[in-house]
C-alpha cells in the first residue's frame, strides 16, 4: 500500500512540472481594460514560454469591424501586430490563438479603449474688412477679364463672318462674270 501511495505522488510531481512548461499568455501591451491615450500603431503579446508561428489576432473595433494588420511578427515569445495608421478613437477587442511550442492550442480575448487627443481642423481665416475688400477688387477683376475674353471672342467671331461673307459675295461676283463672258462667246 504505501508503495502505491509512494507511486501516485511521484507522478504527481513529475505531472505538475510538465502541466506547468505549458505556456500562456503573459502579458499585453495596451493591457486589459486600459484606456489608451497616445496614438497606438502597434499591439503586443508576451507569452510565458515560446509559441509556434501561425499563432495570431484579430482586433475588432466596436462596430464589429476587423481593422487589419499590415504586419505579424513573432520574436522570442512576443506576438507583434502592426496597423498602417494609429487606430482611431474606440473600444476594441483583441481575439488571440496561439500554438505553445507543445502543440497545445491557445486563445482568448483582452479589450481597451483607444482615447488618443485628435489633431484639429486648422482654424477657417477670420473675415477682416481687408479680406472682404482684397476679395471685392478680385471678383471684378476676374469679371473684367471675363468681360475682355467675351469681346475679344465675339470680335474674333465677328471678324470670321465678314471673311466669309466677303469669299462668297466674290465666288459669286467671278461666277456671274464667268457666266456673262460664256454667253457671249456662245452667240
Amino acid at each position: 500500500m504505501r508503495t502505491i501511495l509512494l507511486s501516485i505522488l511521484a507522478a504527481l510531481f513529475l505531472a505538475v512540472p510538465s502541466a506547468a512548461a505549458h505556456t500562456y499568455l503573459d502579458t499585453t501591451n495596451p493591457e486589459d481594460g486600459a484606456v489608451v491615450t497616445e496614438p497606438l500603431q502597434s499591439i503586443e503579446l508576451t507569452y510565458a514560454g515560446r509559441i509556434e508561428a501561425g499563432s495570431t489576432f484579430n482586433v475588432i473595433s466596436s462596430n464589429g469591424e476587423e481593422i487589419e494588420t499590415v504586419s505579424m511578427d513573432l520574436v522570442d515569445g512576443v506576438l507583434t501586430g502592426t496597423f498602417e495608421t494609429p487606430l482611431p478613437n474606440d473600444d476594441y477587442t483583441v481575439e488571440w490563438n496561439s500554438i505553445s511550442a507543445d502543440g497545445h492550442p491557445l486563445s482568448g480575448q483582452f479589450s481597451f479603449t483607444v482615447d488618443a487627443p485628435v489633431a484639429e481642423e486648422p482654424a477657417e481665416e477670420e473675415v477682416t474688412e481687408e479680406n472682404e475688400e482684397q476679395a471685392e477688387v478680385d471678383e471684378t477683376v476676374e469679371n473684367n477679364v471675363a468681360e475682355t475674353t467675351a469681346a475679344d471672342n465675339e470680335e474674333t467671331s465677328n471678324d470670321t463672318l465678314l471673311y466669309i461673307v466677303g469669299a462668297l459675295l466674290l465666288l459669286i461676283i467671278l461666277v456671274s462674270i464667268f457666266t456673262i463672258a460664256r454667253r457671249k462667246n456662245t452667240k
